[in-house]
């Protein structure tokens, strides 16, 4: 008889009075001025006004299926305040998922022209902006786990969620709205929030769909239509576009893409709540507080005329407890088969391996995720769609992954193009393909004044337990300090040595603490250094002292970077911890500047272990603050002479400008060096960068009077160098003007302006 009574009790609370006055709330599309639906949802809600049926576009789609699947107003703000929301519409990956081990260095490219093999050249596509202003890489996954339980709950039926609940979403080719009311809610909402220009559009039953701002930005028609509500409350926090301003680009994308929308109710229809946001962008949802306040005290200030309208109530408990009912009974997020679209068999034999090694084995979200960022961390797939579909036979999941795979053909052009010496032209293509396992040949080089390469990769990934990553480098590569002229520098000691270094090596890594890797590897070198010994050069007839090393060398190292730029980095940090082992022989060939007569040659094995850390504290919005630490202890003997002794010795470089830059007074084989990094973010493209380095040898090398290494006193020789720079990132590039000062040799002054990024290829001693 109990049991009776409290299922009675529980069908009163659960169902409502089919014949009371029916409320339907409105959200209009705005970004982050939406955010003011939450305080109106609250205001309501305290008041114990009902919401029987909501219907939204764009952010008020966000929230409105927030609601209508169980979130309460502050389960919404504890969302949209988390760390994780910023991912989603920044793009941005967590350090724990940011799998180091399968990517390759960086290249300094400006484009990328991607072509598949089997197209024509009409099919070429030059890739030189982002489709999107945000990756879509969080948001394809995160709506998996937002919303496929409450898909579940409902069976894809929208009238059967905690509150019946509609969106719109725009099909551009036809030129018409959708309303969606049934199907995939994840899917639902990211089409009636996608953008244009902004957020990356999906496929619904094979039409693109857009924000569905562009044809109707507040439905109170699709409320009227599908619900048949008594009254309606409307929220508005959007207006029609403005007439454009020709020196204004966003308002003229406006015209051109957004219809005019009727952001009206009637009196006789309902309430209207009407908003007016001058200074809240597109995506400032770190101002929740501020803006949902805005809306609570709105509705609040209303409250009475409010009531006054709608007369029938709620109880605040009852909402409790239905949407606990509600929420107890969203299916958990278990998946078991996996059924993938766009790739052929060996590929998805690859890609299912990524979250389970055997077939009807269950695995979780979590392995999900972490399957997912491993294969986009591959450069053989672009983009992975996943869905997650219910299975009533055994309250399981399918995960359903649409796959998009990289076109396998790519040609890199870019470089850095400087008022110094530093001028680079960078070229690579690259073949990679999927089958059974991951593979990429690439091919690229650079060439300039002071640096010059070519290199082949070639690279094979392994879906294994523990995956595996191997890579074949052979590479030929010159530095010629003779040709470092200064258009801008105070330093008038130019160096004549000239490095040619030619090196086959292979390298295996495999995954250290997600975020890092361990590699291993080893190689054969042949090493050609060429110098004068004296400061009296005829270039006609004088000829260079040659040193020559043959190598072999096997290293491990432990490191990983989720720094976020190539170069000029604000945040994220990079550290290796690397131990190397050599053995060879050195050969010296006097030439005509030096007193040598004969030949030398001495055979030479040593050990070194580097260490290097570059990490960016985020101090206030405004401010970061980076910190720089380098060691290196090498037991390397010396070469024949001094000058060959300091051209193999250890280097320290943490700018672009001592990358190419020949200074004696920062080599040596055993140092310890200390940065800082001060940085002002003057605004998302532009920050002034300050940094200032120490540099320590344990032991300096010094010459003797006869042109011979020795060790000096230990810790005599402090040198420092600082730069300041103003950098302009742009999406294919950075633009740095700068200033720079090192300790020696005097008078070291340098000022310059460069545009692209100066990096180099893989070196044999790293």
């Amino acid at each position: 008889m109990r049991k009776i009574l409290i299922i009675l009790i529980l069908a009163v609370l659960i169902v409502p009075n089919s014949n009371a006055q029916k409320v339907g709330l409105v959200l209009s599309g705005g970004g982050a001025k939406g955010l003011t639906h939450i305080g109106i949802i609250r205001a309501l809600e305290e008041n114990n006004i009902p919401i029987d049926y909501i219907t939204g576009t764009s952010m008020g789609a966000i929230i409105g299926a927030l609601y209508a699947m169980g979130y309460s107003p502050d389960d919404m703000e504890r969302l949209i305040s988390s760390e994780d929301f910023k991912r989603w519409y920044t793009g941005a990956v967590e350090e724990d998922y940011v799998y180091y081990f399968k990517k390759n260095a960086p290249t300094p490219e400006f484009f990328n022209i991607k072509m598949s093999l089997k197209d024509s050249l009409s099919a070429v596509k030059p890739q030189f902006l982002p489709s999107s202003m945000v990756n879509p890489i969080q948001m394809n996954l995160v709506f998996v786990d937002l919303f496929a339980r409450a898909t579940a709950l409902c069976g894809g039926n929208f009238d059967n969620l905690f509150i019946p609940f509609r969106c719109v979403a725009s099909d551009v080719y036809n030129k018409k709205q959708l309303v969606m009311k049934k199907g995939d809610l994840g899917d639902a909402v990211r089409a009636s929030m996608s953008f244009p220009f902004v957020f990356k559009p999906i496929q619904i039953d094979g039409v693109l769909a857009y924000d569905g701002g562009i044809y109707n930005n507040f439905p109170t028609d699709v409320m009227r239509d599908d619900f048949h509500p008594d009254i309606i409350i409307g929220s508005v926090v959007a207006s029609n576009p403005t007439k454009p301003d020709e020196n204004d680009l966003m308002s003229q994308i406006d015209n051109m893409v957004m219809q005019k929308t009727d952001y009206s109710i009637p009196d006789s229809v309902g309430i209207l709540m009407k908003f007016k946001y001058d200074n809240v962008g597109l995506l400032d949802f770190d101002r929740i507080k501020e803006i949902q306040d805005i809306g609570y005290n709105r509705t609040m200030s209303m409250m009475d005329s409010i009531k006054s309208r709608i007369h029938r109530r709620v109880n605040a408990d009852n909402i409790r407890l239905r949407r606990l009912v509600f929420k107890s009974n969203l299916p958990e997020l278990i998946f078991k088969n996996i059924e993938i679209q766009g790739a052929n068999a060996l590929q998805k034999s690859y890609i299912k391996k990524e979250f389970h090694y055997s077939d009807n084995k269950v695995f979780t979200y979590e392995d999900l995720k972490r399957g997912y960022f491993r294969l986009l961390s591959d450069n053989t797939i672009s983009e992975i769609i996943p869905h997650a579909i219910f299975n009533l036979l055994d309250d399981t999941y399918n995960l359903n992954l649409k796959v998009k795979m990289e076109d396998n053909f790519s040609i890199r052009m870019g470089g850095n193009i400087s008022s110094t010496n530093s001028n680079q032209v960078y070229f690579g293509l690259s073949y990679k393909d999927l089958n059974y396992y991951s593979k990429e040949f690439i091919l690229d080089g650079q060439l300039g004044k002071v640096y010059n390469n070519f290199q082949f990769t070639a690279k094979v990934d392994f879906p294994t337990q523990i995956p595996t990553s191997y890579r074949l480098i052979a590479s030929i590569s010159t530095f010629d300090y003779y040709k470092n002229d200064k258009l801008f520098s105070g330093n008038d000691n130019p160096a004549f040595n000239k490095k040619d270094e030619r090196f086959v090596k292979i390298k295996a890594a495999v995954p250290f603490l997600s975020k890092k890797k361990a590699e291993f590897g080893l190689g054969f070198a042949h090493i050609n250094d060429q110098y004068f010994q004296t400061n009296i050069i005829d270039f006609g007839s004088s000829k260079h002292d040659r040193s020559n090393y043959k190598l072999v060398g096997g290293s491990i190292g432990f490191g990983g970077s989720t720094l976020n730029a190539k170069q000029f980095a604000t945040e994220g940090s990079k550290d290796l911890l690397l131990a190397q082992v050599f053995s060879g022989n050195e050969t010296y060939t006097p030439g005509t500047t030096t007193s040598e007569t004969t030949d030398y040659k001495n055979d030479n094995s040593w050990m070194q272990i580097s260490y290097k850390n570059e990490t960016y504290y985020k101090i206030n919005p405004k401010f970061t603050l980076g910190s720089y630490i380098e060691a290196l202890y090498s037991s390397k003997n010396f070469s024949e002479n001094y000058t060959a002794t300091i051209l193999e010795a250890g280097e320290f470089a943490p700018t672009p400008h001592s990358q190419i830059s020949y200074n004696e007074a920062f080599r040596a084989n055993q140092y310890l060096a200390l940065g800082v990094k001060p940085i002002y973010n003057i605004s998302s493209m532009f920050h002034l960068r300050g940094e200032v380095y120490g540099f320590l040898p344990i032991k300096p090398i010094e010459r003797s009077s006869i042109n011979k290494a020795l060790y000096g006193k230990s810790f005599s020789n402090f040198q420092y160098l600082g730069e300041i720079s103003l950098v302009c990132r742009l999406p294919f590039g950075a633009i740095s003007a700068y200033v720079n000062h090192y300790s020696s040799p005097s008078k070291n002054w340098n000022v310059g302006v460069s545009l692209g990024w100066l990096l180099f290829n893989s070196r044999f001693i790293e």
